[in-house]
């Protein structure tokens, strides 16, 4: 009989709050409002449309911080909505505090573009019932990987990230640098390329702590050399190419520069605005996510877990591979 009204309800024959007496609440919480997380929000709200009796909550803190995102879930279990999807900013402190709490009154948990880390000392399901992102790993591979294509003979890199303890992020470190130096790495990020295979990181890579402005001038200082030189650059997120007159402002006397190829400038995400200033030529390739598909599938998988159906643990999203060559096509793709 539970398996015959599941049915009907996925059919949209009867709608969720006629069994349930009330709409679902199923909240997207986004490590800070951004170019990149208020994809996934359209995302959230697209998928929370197509089912009857549900709504998507997008709610999270203005700045990257795990305390207010944490304050932002304690809120939401205070609402008593029906399940969380979070982007993890900081593993410990989360599963320690709002999570933990999430856990005792029965909200299920997702993960979505970020998942635990090693810091939570335990098996991740035991802390959430599914991960949909990016494989952030694969990802990083990929980033070195096309670093690798347009300077096959390696080089002196400078790598670019947000915060030293973001899982997902520490992935995709540790990915570019198995790719560029042939190793496996036990730990994220991995270990700082000294010569392995022509690659040598000149420093640990650059922190901004998600802050664009931060994002632009730790970029600049890359292009000009100072206070140390390199001839390639991997950004591990969008930060500063989503602020688009700050990043127009700032390439633009190095145009030569990337023309040349005397930096090689290597980009996460395909926003838009990414994708124009790809056609404009001031990067020379940028792998993009689709944070849209994240928020789709984050809000799918909650209400399947809610309403007792079958779902999948692990669902990654796709990634794109954008030039200026093949602005045209990709611009169709990234923007699934």
């Amino acid at each position: 009989m539970a398996r015959l009204l599941m049915l009907i309800i996925a059919l949209g024959l009867l709608p969720i709050s006629s069994v349930y007496g009330k709409e679902l609440k199923l909240a997207l919480v986004p490590k800070f409002y951004s170019v990149f997380f208020d994809q996934s929000k359209n995302g959230c709200i697209d998928a929370a449309a197509q089912i009857e009796g549900v709504e998507c909550i997008y709610r999270g803190p203005e700045i990257s911080s795990v305390r207010l995102q944490d304050q932002v879930i304690n809120q939401l279990i205070d609402e008593g909505v029906d399940g969380i999807a979070v982007a993890v900013t900081q593993s410990k402190y989360l599963v320690e505090n709002s999570l933990k709490r999430a856990k005792e009154v029965g909200i299920p948990i997702v993960t979505y573009d970020s998942d635990f880390d090693a810091s939570i000392n335990g098996d991740p399901k035991n802390f959430r019932l599914a991960y949909i992102g990016t494989d952030n790993f694969e990802l990083g591979k990929s980033l070195g990987e096309e670093l690798k294509k347009l300077r096959p003979n390696g080089g002196m890199l400078i790598m670019q990230s947000g915060r030293p303890d973001s899982p997902n992020l520490n992935l995709r470190l540790m990915g570019v640098r198995s790719a560029l130096s042939g190793k496996k790495y036990d730990i994220p990020p991995g270990k700082l390329l000294n010569n392995e295979q022509g690659w040598t990181e000149v420093r640990e890579p650059l922190f901004n702590f998600d802050q664009l402005s931060q994002a632009v001038k730790q970029m600049e200082s890359v292009m000009k050399g100072k206070p140390v030189k390199a001839d390639s650059f991997i950004a591990v997120g969008g930060w500063a190419q989503n602020n688009d007159a700050l990043y127009r402002d700032m390439i633009a006397p190095f145009q030569e520069k990337i023309n040349d190829k005397e930096v090689v400038i290597v980009m996460t995400d395909t926003s838009p605005e990414q994708l124009t200033m790809l056609k404009d030529n001031l990067a020379h390739i940028n792998v993009g996510q689709n944070p849209y598909e994240m928020g789709r599938q984050a809000i799918l998988t909650l209400y399947k877990i809610v309403t007792k159906q079958q779902y999948e643990e692990v669902i990654y999203t796709p990634v794109t591979f954008c030039t200026p060559q093949n602005f045209n096509t990709c611009e169709k793709r990234a923007g699934m």
